[in-house]
């Protein structure tokens, strides 16, 4: 029976761990010549609670090096119920990362529309949270209390 319980609690932790993993989504962009792993700054994501989009962004190759000013060349639009606003894209704390402020005010699916240039790629990539690679946005309730 113990063999059991701790199969059970290393099977928890192995599908917890595997969730915060598959909290963003990555693609391969500009030819292969770029990676995108794109998901919000804090996952799961609630209404009313700041929050936005995260990208990280790498270059594929032996080096993989982590690509900077993309703020300057990158746009970044959120989509909600056929609403769509530009967010101001700023340079994250760690080289290849990007965010943007967005307090999702509705629980359920958003989708972001990333444009521009990265080195001498064209980007033109859609991010949608009902894709399930990362979270939709949850009702503030299911984590209210009292």
């Amino acid at each position: 029976m113990k063999q059991f319980v701790r199969l059970g609690v290393v099977l928890m932790v192995v599908l917890a761990l595997f969730a915060t993993v598959s909290a963003h989504e990555g693609r391969e962009v500009g030819d292969g010549k770029y990676e995108i792993v794109f998901g919000w700054r804090v996952e799961p994501a609630y209404t009313n609670l700041l929050n936005g989009p995260e990208i990280h962004v790498n270059a594929i190759g032996t080096d993989e090096q982590p690509v900077e000013g993309l703020d300057e060349t990158l746009q970044i639009e959120v989509a909600y119920g056929g609403k769509t606003k530009l967010l101001k894209l700023r340079a994250g704390e760690e080289a290849g990362n990007y965010t943007a402020d967005l307090i999702p005010t509705q629980p359920g699916d958003y989708s972001f529309h990333l444009t521009g240039k990265i080195g001498d790629a064209t980007i033109d990539e859609t991010f949608d949270s009902a894709q399930g690679e990362f979270s939709s946005v949850n009702p503030i309730t299911d984590i209210q209390f009292p």
